[in-house]
């Protein structure tokens, strides 16, 4: 089974994730967006947006600020012996970037919702494609998760899951077979 316990680096406590992988980065732009601060200052800040439920870690924040820096999305500077970190102009761009391609992919997942049945019917005219889940994948990640979960303390679900994950496994790879994906999940 590929379960992943979740850890107090980003979690709300309970183990999951509060952010999707990467969240944690367009948190920090955009809070930069608002007022340059150090690192300290977003922690709590994040702490405060979400009632408590989520409080970051130094070991989350700092890091994922370095990587923000090498791409020069942000900058740092030394104020009263403080690292304070200011959004750029590139990191601005990037920020404006992501959410017209949220907006589009919310706009997409609606059409999807309404009727649709392929991505290319539902996607408008110009509009690149998302690489996101559906709604029927995130579905079914919700539900793995949650039979991982179960399986933990019930040896006869955890049998089950492992058969249910080695035929899942079987088809995909069935269905893969020939393409590029296909010969590197077999590998």
């Amino acid at each position: 089974m590929f379960l992943h316990l979740g850890n107090e680096r980003d979690t709300n406590g309970s183990g999951k994730r509060y952010f999707s992988r990467g969240g944690v980065k367009y948190a920090l732009l955009e809070l930069l967006q608002q007022e340059n601060m150090h690192g300290y200052q977003m922690m709590k800040a994040l702490e405060e947006q979400s009632g408590g439920t989520y409080k970051p870690s130094a070991g989350s924040i700092y890091p994922t600020l370095q990587m923000l820096r090498d791409q020069g999305f942000v900058t740092a500077s030394k104020i009263d012996g403080k690292k304070v970190f200011e959004i750029t102009d590139d990191g601005r761009a990037y920020l404006l970037e992501e959410r017209d391609n949220e907006e589009n992919h919310a706009s997409g997942e609606e059409r999807q919702e309404q009727g649709f049945a392929e991505e290319e019917e539902a996607r408008p005219e110009g509009v690149r494609r998302n690489r996101r889940l559906t709604p029927k994948g995130k579905e079914l990640l919700h539900l793995l998760k949650a039979a991982e979960r179960a399986a933990l303390t019930d040896p006869d679900k955890a049998q089950a899951l492992r058969t249910i994950l080695h035929g899942l496994l079987v088809s995909l790879r069935h269905i893969t077979e020939g393409t590029e994906q296909g010969r590197e999940a077999s590998q």
